[in-house]
């Protein structure tokens, strides 16, 4: 939802700045990767017995789809290349065992983003 204010206060142009956005979605989801990968690789971590096993292409996707998702919830005027080209990504043949496998996950992320109020 932060990225939905910043595109609204920045007062972009959506359609022209598609490509760029979809960049920057693609650069906060990976970031994300890493930060969760360091923190679950550092010496605490190690410690306690902290195991991750994350696979980059499972968060790339979960996270596309959730941008994608709040995304279409809200009004941003323009947004309909940046859905769409989102969208294609999630629609790709290589991510089809991901939708299957992540199928209860979405479900429930869905409907707790159905109590929120857009």
């Amino acid at each position: 939802m932060k990225m939905h204010h910043y595109i609204m206060s920045w007062g972009t142009d959506v359609t022209k700045n598609a490509k760029f956005l979809n960049n920057v979605i693609r650069q906060v989801i990976r970031y994300a990767y890493t930060a969760i990968r360091h923190k679950s690789c550092n010496k605490v971590a190690r410690d306690n017995g902290g195991v991750s096993d994350l696979q980059k292409r499972s968060v790339l996707w979960l996270g596309t789809h959730a941008f994608y998702t709040v995304l279409s919830k809200k009004p941003v005027y323009g947004a309909s290349m940046l859905l769409k080209s989102l969208q294609f990504e999630l629609s790709l043949a290589c991510n089809k065992p991901l939708r299957h496998q992540f199928k209860r996950v979405v479900k429930k992320g869905l409907e707790g983003v159905a109590a929120i109020d857009f």
